[in-house]
């Protein structure tokens, strides 16, 4: 681990006038991320209990402190970490990932402006996932592009701390070098290998809102109770499934991925393909939190008497894409109508889509 400080400079225009010589970075993009529900009581306002305020934390902390950050090389993210210096509480954060601008709005941080992602069923008009697409509104959060980083627009930002993330598709390692040029302390998290409230709570510290993070995730934990209380225990094992988009087989959802987390918070029995039918080659080869089952062995992995579907288009019920293929038409949970879906928002997950899983949990086995 190595260790070095990146102080915030004073703004120039000289600075400025630099920056905007920059190119147009562009990352790898997915209609709307989705290829790999009104919310109540703790989700109906933020887990501080902020109405709006740029900085409602109490937290003081000790500045300059330093966080870590992962390590980035010839425009690729590594595995190892650094030491990256912030000298003074944030004031003007820019997010150039959409998918931790919902950590940075759950603990109050001030974010003014935010990458975003294609318009679809996970997100709205300008990118902001619909999880929190209100919020950001609320807080006047500045939408600046959609999957395609525009450097010109972080700089003209003025920000004091640049968020990026390391991976997926609102990555933007590729274009580190030049966002370090605008001056600000730049922190690069990979969410790929975290929970939501890992990541909630780095992001707490990074902003100094330590305390709005802890706020968060006791709101969840204390949701997960209120539900377990309020429903009826769906027959068991449970699967969580993602079925692909090409029609190729079904992603299955580990205790390692948030939403199997959620379903084990509950004190479900998760139930996740084993080596002999999950594939172990492909794209999703050495990935702990999802395993592939493919058309061939669909029937031996479908075991669950209840399964939650995650319907990333937001089109067709799950449970007509899983009677598409004739060895599932014939499982306990699809014969039975026993497959759920969970909204959209459901394939990426942060403290607002965890609480919407729970909503939706809740509606579908209340008591």
């Amino acid at each position: 681990m190595t260790s070095r400080s990146l102080l915030r400079p004073a703004r120039a225009i000289a600075a400025l006038a630099a920056t905007a010589t920059l190119a147009l970075g562009v990352v790898a993009c997915s209609d709307d991320d989705s290829d790999s529900a009104s919310t109540s009581g703790a989700a109906a306002s933020d887990a501080s209990g902020s109405s709006g305020s740029s900085d409602s934390s109490d937290d003081k902390g000790t500045w300059p402190r330093e966080v870590d950050s992962v390590v980035v090389t010839d425009g690729k993210a590594g595995k190892e970490t650094e030491k990256v210096e912030i000298s003074a509480k944030p004031e003007k954060i820019v997010s150039t990932s959409v998918t931790l601008t919902g950590s940075l709005l759950a603990v109050d941080a001030p974010v003014v402006a935010s990458g975003g992602a294609k318009a679809g069923a996970t997100s709205d008009d300008k990118g902001f996932f619909t999880q929190w697409a209100d919020k950001a509104d609320q807080k006047g959060v500045k939408a600046l592009w959609q999957l395609e980083p525009d450097l010109q627009k972080v700089a003209a930002e003025d920000p004091d701390l640049i968020i990026v993330s390391a991976k997926g598709a609102d990555a933007a390692t590729a274009q580190i070098a030049e966002l370090k040029k605008i001056g600000a302390p730049v922190v690069v998290l990979d969410y790929s290998d975290k929970t939501w409230s890992d990541i909630t709570t780095e992001l707490g510290e990074a902003t100094g809102h330590e305390k709005d993070a802890e706020k968060a995730i006791t709101s969840y934990k204390d949701r997960v109770a209120e539900v377990k209380d309020k429903i009826e225990k769906p027959e068991q094992p449970v699967n969580v499934v993602l079925p692909a988009q090409d029609g190729s087989g079904v992603n299955y959802m580990t205790a390692e991925s948030a939403q199997g987390r959620i379903v084990e918070d509950l004190g479900w029995d998760l139930n996740v393909p084993g080596d002999g039918v999950a594939r172990t080659d492909g794209s999703y080869a050495g990935r702990t939190d999802v395993r592939q089952v493919t058309n061939e062995n669909a029937d031996k992995g479908l075991v669950g008497r209840t399964v939650l579907g995650v319907n990333a288009d937001g089109k067709e019920p799950v449970i007509d894409k899983l009677k598409a293929n004739p060895l599932l038409a014939s499982t306990y949970a699809v014969e039975n109508n026993r497959v759920f879906d969970l909204d959209p928002s459901a394939f990426r997950v942060d403290y607002f889509s965890a609480l919407e899983i729970l909503d939706k949990i809740e509606e579908y086995f209340s008591k």
